[in-house]
Parts: structure tokens; C-alpha cells; sequence
């Protein structure tokens, strides 16, 4: 008889945009590659009702959960629920387990455990001092917690000197946004994947910002991500082919995401988000656990530059899923 692999996703909302229905064909992509592995595959959506989900794992009894459950209901503040539900069960599942995972959905803890480590991530503000900008910086106010780039785009662009985004930012929920030095310079998207436990960085991508008007800012915004129509998704491209001539500063990239992965106690698949300033400093602007698996995302695109089809990154997924619960419940 086959193993059975659950994969669970968050409950979709009643009126879900194009990045919250996104978690569809990731589980569509996922479960059409286990099936090609020979695993039984089941698909189970998470809502607040984690008493049913945790009974109905039990009753399913799963060989390893592939965990897509991101946010609840589109808030990603609940990403932590799912590994401490499948950590409590005591089950081999995919991607960061819970203390990674709170960690770097949370982009304020993020970038206190990057400056902590000594890797460098921008400047930034708590909402509470936003008055403390400096008149001769570039800012962006940036969602604390939200993934998919929800509630990010070039409107969130400010200087110091502009009082009046100063002032309607000013009243906005502390606890659900922040301030961010703006690093004018290249978008790098790296995307890691765990080899026992060790990780194996892949293809490094440039997101390009192709005949973007003067003064337009260069930024991976909602718009640029999910709105189809729209001159910011169809002018940005990504791209393997990186220049030559600043070839060594894009190099340290790779070092980078190593330390990230080892200070953070990264596993699964990861993608580590940086931007390369007019200095060649490589600053970390994100980390991502468990990032997007569509077709058209930065990890499969990178899966499929290095040489592995898709069925063959999540066989590896899997696989690394086990792995590390076998050597995490040795250690216990």
C-alpha cells in the first residue's frame, strides 16, 4: 500500500484575491508530483477549527504533511500554526519548523536576529518614531508580517522630508507595519534547499525592471506580483543571466544565504531576498520559509535552472521532511 502524504493549505476567504487563490496551484503542482512518486495523497484546507484539523490528521495518519497552510484566512501572523500543530503530533512535515518559521514571518524579528548575526539587512524604524526619518533619506513602509507582498507598493515610497505620508502613516497600527531604509539598487531573489539538514543554494535570479520610467521606483510590490494587467507585472522580469562586472559583489550572495540558513535554523526550502546597493553592500530585505511552489515562482524557477524537474524538487522536499524529523526525535 502506498504512504499517504497530507497536504494541507489554508481555508480560502470568501473573497480571496489572485496571491491568496495562489495556494491552489501550489497544491495542485505538489499534489500531481506525489502522485507521479507513487504516494497516496490526500488535500485538507486549515481554518481556526484546529481541533477538526488536528483530528482529522490523526484519523488520516500521514506518512509526512506538506505543509502549504502559509496564513489563516490570508493573515500571515498565523503561519506558526501549522508546525506547532504538526510538531505537537509528532509528524514528519515540510518546509521550517515553528521557531524559524515565527521568526521569519515576522520581518521586524527578522531583521533584529540578521543584526544579531552580523549580516546586514536596512535600517528601519518602529511606526511609533516615523517622525525620526531623516530629510535626506528614502524610506518604505512595509507590512510586519504579511507575505506575497500584500499591502507593499510604491505609494509606501517616502522621504523624510514628505510630511504628509509621514502624518497618514503615522496613524496606521503600529503592531502591523514598520519603517524601512529604501536601498536604491539591484533585487537579487535566492531560493536554498535543504540537503540533510545542509543547504544547497541554487541559481541566483535578478528581478530586472524593464523600461520603468525615470523616478519610478524599482520595487517587488503587490502590483508587480499578482495584478496581470498592470505595467509593473508585465515590465519585471527574472533573470539567471547575471552581468559580469559586478560578478564577485553578487558572489558573497550565496555566503549570505548560508549564514541565514544556519543563524535562523532554516530547513526545507527557503528563498532569501536581497537588495545590492550603489556600494555593492548586499543587504537581506526578507526571508522567506516555505516559499512560493507555483510554476511560475522564484523556487521552481530556480529548481529548474540548477536541473530538477518539479516532481524531483518535491521528492526532495519530502525526503528532507523526514530526514529531519528522524534526527530531530533521535536527539529527544
Amino acid at each position: 500500500m502506498s504512504k499517504t502524504i497530507l497536504i494541507i493549505h489554508n481555508a480560502i476567504s470568501d473573497n480571496p484575491g489572485s496571491d491568496e487563490l495562489d495556494v491552489l496551484e501550489q497544491a495542485g503542482l505538489v499534489k500531481k508530483s506525489l502522485l507521479e512518486l507513487n504516494y497516496a495523497v490526500e488535500v485538507m484546507p486549515v481554518d481556526f477549527n484546529l481541533e477538526k484539523t488536528i483530528t482529522a490528521i490523526r484519523k488520516i495518519k500521514p506518512y509526512v504533511v506538506f505543509n502549504l497552510a502559509e496564513t489563516l484566512y490570508n493573515r500571515s501572523e498565523f503561519a506558526f500554526v501549522a508546525p506547532s500543530i504538526l510538531g505537537y503530533l509528532n509528524i514528519p512535515f515540510t518546509g521550517s519548523p515553528l521557531i524559524p518559521m515565527f521568526y521569519a514571518s515576522n520581518k521586524v524579528l527578522t531583521k533584529q536576529e540578521l543584526t544579531r548575526h552580523g549580516i546586514s539587512t536596512p535600517g528601519w524604524l518602529p511606526l511609533t518614531e516615523i517622525r525620526k526619518a531623516e530629510k535626506g533619506k528614502k524610506y518604505i513602509l512595509k507590512p510586519t508580517w504579511e507575505e506575497g507582498s500584500l499591502g507593499l507598493d510604491e505609494d509606501n515610497i517616502f522621504t523624510g522630508s514628505d510630511k504628509k505620508k509621514i502624518e497618514r502613516f503615522a496613524k496606521m497600527d503600529p503592531s502591523y507595519f514598520f519603517v524601512e531604509e529604501f536601498i536604491e539598487g539591484r533585487e537579487f531573489n535566492i531560493s536554498i534547499l535543504g540537503n540533510k539538514n545542509k543547504p544547497t543554494v541554487m541559481p541566483l535570479a535578478e528581478m530586472t525592471f524593464r523600461g520603468f520610467p525615470e523616478g519610478k521606483p524599482h520595487i517587488m510590490g503587490y502590483t508587480a506580483k499578482w495584478k496581470e494587467d498592470s505595467f509593473e507585472y508585465s515590465h519585471t522580469r527574472r533573470t539567471f543571466a547575471i552581468r559580469d562586472r559586478n560578478k564577485p559583489h553578487i558572489l558573497q550572495l550565496t555566503e549570505i544565504c548560508r549564514k541565514c540558513w544556519n543563524a535562523f535554523g532554516l530547513r526545507g526550502y527557503v528563498r532569501v531576498d536581497f537588495r545590492l546597493g550603489r556600494d555593492n553592500t548586499a543587504y537581506v530585505i526578507d526571508i522567506n520559509a516555505n516559499p512560493c511552489l507555483s510554476g511560475s515562482g522564484g523556487f521552481m524557477a530556480a529548481a529548474s535552472k540548477s536541473g530538477m524537474s518539479t516532481t524531483e524538487a518535491i521528492r526532495r522536499i519530502v525526503e528532507e521532511a523526514v530526514y529531519n524529523h528522524r534526527l530531530y526525535y533521535r536527539k529527544k
